[in-house]
């Protein structure tokens, strides 16, 4: 019995110290009339600990209506779609928050270091700023080790791609027994 929840504990990252971080970020506009990335980027802000700066300047104020595609890939020879890929209307999802959408924590880990922390209307830009990853941000949604790109498709309300932010990172990386 204890041998297998250490296998388990070994496997899945919620349940076990691990190590996860940032290892490339890319912001890439699909419509430069709505949507510009200002700020892309990965900062060092300690030994070991990297954090993503977004800045995104939302050009055609208020934002009422947008829709977020949530992906995770898992490089294997390539980046493969793993597990989730879900579409959110981000406006309505921020009203009702549902702890049963796999977004939801992925929302909650992310909103303390961004200011999408109100519904819609949006009149500003959106800003995450000095977002570092934690063990515990994976803790409700455990991945194997490796390496994994988290893409966001941005959705102008209207049926049209208007922007997509890919997220690197690799977990349990040098880990430490």
């Amino acid at each position: 019995m204890r041998l297998m929840f250490l296998g388990a504990c070994l496997l899945f990252l919620g349940t076990c110290q691990g190590y996860v971080r940032f290892t490339n970020l890319k912001c890439e506009s699909l419509d430069e009339k709505f949507i510009l990335f200002p700020t892309c980027r990965l900062n060092v802000i300690g030994r070991g600990v990297i954090a993503a700066n977004v800045y995104a300047k939302l050009l055609k104020l208020p934002i009422t209506r947008m829709v977020m595609r949530f992906n995770i890939f898992r490089k294997l020879n390539g980046y493969h779609p793993f597990l989730f890929n879900v579409s959110h209307e981000i406006c309505h999802f921020l009203k009702n928050p549902n702890r049963k959408q796999v977004f939801y924590y992925f929302h909650r880990a992310f909103m303390s270091y961004s200011n999408l922390d109100h519904p819609c209307p949006y009149n500003h830009d959106v800003v995450v700023r000095n977002c570092s990853l934690e063990d515990k941000m994976f803790k409700m949604v455990p991945l194997p080790k490796g390496s994994y790109k988290l893409t966001l498709e941005l959705d102008n309300g209207a049926f049209k791609w208007v922007g997509i932010v890919s997220i690197y990172l690799d977990i349990d990386v040098d880990k430490k027994d």
